[in-house]
C-alpha cells in the first residue's frame, strides 16, 4: 500500500510541469483568440486559428517546457534556483515558438503579424514570469502546498 501511495505521489511529480505549463499556455493562447478575433482579423480562417491556438500551441508548448523541467530541474534541484532554472529555459523555448509564431502569421495573416509586430513581441517578459511563477508552484514548498489544494 505504501508503494502506491509513493508511485503517485511520484507521478504527480512529473506530470505538474506539462500540468502547468499547458493550462498557462492555454489561458494565454485563449486571450491571444479573442483579441485576433474581436480586434484583428474577425472570424476569418477561424478554424485554423482555434486549432493553432487552443490546440497546438499549448501541447506544444506545455510538452516541450514539461520533458525539459523533468529532464534537467525535477530532482536535481529545488527552492529558488529551481525557480530561476525554470524561468530561464521557459524564456528561451516559449520566446522561440512565440518568435516561431510571428513568423508563421506573417505568412498566413491569421493575427496580422505584419501590421502589429508589438502584438507578439510584447510577450517576452510574461514569457519570463509564468516561468519563474510556475518554477515557484513547483519547486517551493509552498507553491506545491497550493498545487496539492487545487488537486495537481
Amino acid at each position: 500500500m505504501d508503494d502506491i501511495k509513493t508511485a503517485q505521489k511520484r507521478r504527480s511529480i512529473y506530470l505538474r510541469p506539462f500540468l502547468l505549463f499547458w493550462l498557462n499556455s492555454l489561458f494565454a493562447e485563449i486571450i491571444f483568440l479573442a483579441v485576433g478575433i474581436f480586434i484583428m482579423t474577425g472570424t476569418r480562417d477561424l478554424f485554423y486559428k482555434v486549432m493553432w491556438t487552443l490546440v497546438f500551441c499549448p501541447l506544444g508548448m506545455g510538452g516541450a517546457m514539461g520533458g525539459l523541467i523533468n529532464c534537467f530541474i525535477v530532482d536535481h534541484y529545488y527552492g529558488k534556483n529551481a525557480a530561476h532554472f525554470t524561468g530561464i529555459p521557459a524564456l528561451l523555448v516559449l520566446s522561440a515558438c512565440n518568435y516561431l509564431c510571428y513568423n508563421l502569421d506573417r505568412h498566413f495573416g491569421w493575427f496580422r503579424a505584419a501590421e502589429h509586430p508589438m502584438w507578439f513581441h510584447w510577450r517576452y517578459p510574461m514569457i519570463w514570469a509564468v516561468g519563474y511563477g510556475n518554477g515557484i508552484l513547483l519547486f517551493i514548498d509552498k507553491g506545491q502546498e497550493k498545487l496539492a489544494r487545487m488537486g495537481l
